[in-house]
């Protein structure tokens, strides 16, 4: 635990100028930052920025995972397993995930989010999804999202147990490249210190996920440059008559 906290310390001190996948959080007034395929990675693949399970003010976070996506189909997700607060009062989270060089041009996204509150009465969620034209890196730090809010949730739990569920899709044009940053805000309700009874959010989980521009099929192409080429015959032919 010691050397996962020591290699996440180190991360918040030098995260790459040119990282492509990244992730920055805030929990509890504690900063850290991790780059695909830094010390603080557990997963070798490019691509895919997970982390051990680990204690940090109180809070457990166990199973984070983020992927992304380049290619046909862009994608970029985040998900935990299970975030647990062991503290007498509120938790604080905020936490961003940004991904770079996705393949453009793109028309459209889809985003959607979920999770499950359990022991939660009160806690809240804010679900953030940008989209960037200009390929701006996101998530240097909890709090930064380049380019357009293409949608966002919100979520009060209520009760011993509660549930959320968030779908959205729209117009999203970019080039090639562009990026993606998703965002994660919110409390976690303060534990009554009964054993069994720890607020915890389970399953958080939240994608964006783009769809290419249609472009011309080669054969409306070849249509499209005939008939032009026979416009212009047709109309040297008629300045020559």
């Amino acid at each position: 635990m010691k050397k996962l906290l020591l290699a996440l310390a180190m991360s918040a001190l030098a995260l790459p100028a040119a990282a492509t996948l990244q992730l920055a959080a805030n929990i509890n007034g504690t900063l850290f930052l991790c780059a695909d395929n830094q010390a603080c990675d557990t997963n070798p693949l490019i691509g895919q920025l997970s982390l051990a399970n680990f204690t940090l003010n109180g809070v457990d976070i166990f199973g984070s995972s983020q992927v992304q996506q380049v290619g046909t189909t862009d994608f970029l997700n985040t998900s935990s397993f299970q975030i647990v607060n062991h503290n007498l009062t509120a938790a604080q989270i905020f936490l961003a995930i940004g991904g770079t060089n996705f393949l453009g041009p793109v028309a459209t996204y889809a985003a959607s989010g979920s999770g499950t509150w359990q022991n939660a009465n009160g806690s809240t969620i804010d679900l953030s999804y940008y989209g960037d034209p200009a390929n701006g890196q996101g998530a240097d730090n909890p709090n930064d999202f380049p380019g357009i809010l293409l949608a966002s949730f919100s979520d009060v739990a209520s009760g011993i147990a509660d549930s959320f569920a968030f779908n959205d899709s729209g117009p999203f044009v970019a080039p090639n490249p562009f990026s993606m940053t998703l965002g994660t805000q919110g409390t976690l309700a303060a534990w009554n210190g009964v054993a069994g009874q720890e607020p915890t959010l389970v399953g958080r989980n939240q994608t964006i996920i783009t769809t290419p521009a249609l472009l011309p099929e080669p054969g409306v192409l070849f249509l499209l440059g005939a008939a032009l080429l026979g416009m212009g015959f047709v109309r040297r032919a008629t300045k020559g008559s």
